[in-house]
This record gives C-alpha cells, structure tokens and sequence, in this order.
C-alpha cells in the first residue's frame, strides 16, 4: 500500500490542496499527517475539515495543542503568538475539539508517528544526536516526524551507537533496507524553512519499501495576500516567499 504523509499544513490551504492534489494520482491507500494542521495561516477550519474528511490517521502538533489549551502561548514568539491568538479566535469549536482529542504518537501498520521526538512530543529534531532518542524509543523500523519544516531523514545501521543524517531539500527517493531504521521528516506542507518555498510531503511504499519526499509549488501570492487582509503578521507571510 502507499501511504501519503503530510505535516506542519499550519493552516495553508492553497498548498495542502497542491499537495492532495498530486497525491490524487499516486493511488493512495491511507494517509498520516504528522500534526500542526492549524497555526501561522489563515485557514485553520478549511484545512482542519479536509484532513478529516481523508481519515487521516493524525498526531498532535504543538500548535494544534496551543490552541486549545490557554496556557501554551508563552512558549511562541512574538509573532506565532499573535497568530496563534487570531486562531484561537477563529477556530470553529467542532475543530477545537478535534485537535484536542489527537494523540501525541500513533502505531499505524508497523509505522510509527510523532511531531517532534517520540519521548518528547515537541522536541526539534534536526542533528543525528537529537534522533537518538527517538530510534531508542521506537519500535518499529520507520518513525515519521515533523515539527522542524525541514525534509530530511536519519537512518541507523543495527549495532551501531550513532545515526546517519540525510538532507532532502528538493526532494529525494531511497530505498527501506533491512536491518536499518528510520527516522523521516517529509518537511513541511504549509510553511517550508529548508530555504525551498514549494509545498513538501512524502509517499511511502510498503510494498516496494520505498519512501519518496517530493515538493509542489503553490500559489505563495494568495497565501499572503489573505494573510495581511485577515491582521496576521507581515514578518509571516514575508517568509513563505524565502522558505525560512
């Protein structure tokens, strides 16, 4: 079966709608998002709505958290907060729930999922000493994260103490070999910071034991355009336009 993974959407429809859309022809058997659906961009209740309707077998991100619990909001900076605050304010209470009922980490089919690091949920992961603990934690032989908006994947030789890491910027295939593990970040969908501005996701193979981490461009222009109309911060929807 093929699995379409998706993370870190934060609210960008017109990329999370890119990225379905090349995932449509890709014969898609279930799909997994690894948390932050809202935050950052101004549609939270449209990207909320189409993740449901995919059944998507979904974790919590920390952003998905702070919106739903009130105390979460000293932990952003300045301007994630204000646009976790105009979330807060627009999230419909069907999809405050929604989010508040996502688990940290998830088993789907021998395949394991988190946001951040599996011991600690929103933990960045973005060096081979920070997924250690995550290959000690897991127990199956893939584990897909998020939270970093970084495409990029560790794999672990058995018997060895230290984890390789691999740089996905503009996408990348490679093959799942046996008595290997993997930690695999498929980047982000809706706010990409691996100096690549297109929409990043991943397609993962059971059958052929292949993972792909692919990108799409989408329309940024849109995206900003309605961020500065709704109030959310200009130092946001400048960003998109640098992949940072």
């Amino acid at each position: 079966m093929r699995y379409g993974i998706i993370s870190d959407i934060h609210g960008n429809l017109p990329a999370l709608e890119k990225v379905l859309g090349e995932l449509e022809g890709l014969n898609i058997g279930k799909y997994l998002c690894l948390g932050d659906v809202v935050g950052y961009n101004p549609w939270p209740n449209e990207c909320c709505a189409l993740v449901r309707e995919l059944d998507c077998a979904t974790v919590r991100g920390n952003h998905d958290e702070a919106v739903v619990d009130d105390g979460c909001a000293d932990d952003f900076n300045v301007h994630a907060r204000e646009t976790l605050l105009w979330t807060r304010e627009n999230l419909s209470a069907e999809n405050r729930e929604y989010l508040g009922d996502l688990p940290h980490s998830l088993v789907v089919d021998e395949l394991t999922l988190c946001h951040g690091s599996l011991p600690e949920p929103f933990a960045y992961v973005a060096s081979p000493l920070e997924a250690m603990p995550t290959f000690m934690a897991m127990r199956t032989q893939i584990c897909f994260i998020g939270h970093t908006h970084y495409a990029e994947w560790y794999e672990l030789q058995e018997g060895e103490q230290r984890c390789v890491q691999h740089l996905a910027t503009g996408g990348a295939e490679f093959g799942i070999e046996d008595e290997r593990r993997y930690v695999i970040n498929q980047g982000s969908v809706g706010q990409p910071r691996d100096g690549d501005t297109r929409a990043s996701f991943g397609v993962y193979d059971d059958e052929e034991r292949r993972m792909e981490i692919r990108r799409v461009i989408y329309d940024i222009g849109r995206v900003q355009r309605e961020m500065l109309r709704v109030g959310l911060p200009e130092a946001m929807a400048v960003r998109l336009s640098y992949g940072v």
